[in-house]
């Protein structure tokens, strides 16, 4: 039977892992965060051609908003700004782990029948 630290080292090899591969592809934290940067202050150029002709009469660099907002979230993420993203447990054979225990509790002690010694139904 596994123990939850067989859990713990399976989940320190593929951290590893994963940080090997990093550094083979020199992958950094300071590289990381130069290509964040350069994407939170990322433009794009708008063209804007002529009605009758497809010549160029004017571009400009805006700001990318979307580029920018993806990379504040992934920054936020990195620097655990959001909370835990939710996971799902589920019992053997993908069965609800719980069952209906939460709808029976509130039941029993909506009936009054919680800490008072009566006997459930």
């Amino acid at each position: 039977m596994a123990t939850p630290e067989d859990g713990l080292r399976a989940s320190e090899k593929v951290r590893l892992s994963i940080i090997k591969a990093f550094r083979s592809e020199k992958i950094t934290a300071s590289y990381l965060a130069k290509k964040l940067k350069q994407e939170l202050n990322a433009k794009e150029t708008k063209v804007f051609l002529g009605k009758e002709s497809e010549e160029v009469i004017y571009s400009k660099g805006l700001v990318a908003w979307d580029v920018r907002q993806k990379a504040r979230i992934d920054a936020h993420k990195l620097m655990g700004h959001y909370p835990a993203e939710k996971h799902e447990v589920t019992g053997k054979e993908g069965r609800d782990l719980f069952g209906d225990f939460a709808e029976r509790l509130t039941a029993a002690f909506e009936r009054g029948k919680i800490g008072t010694g009566a006997k459930e139904d």
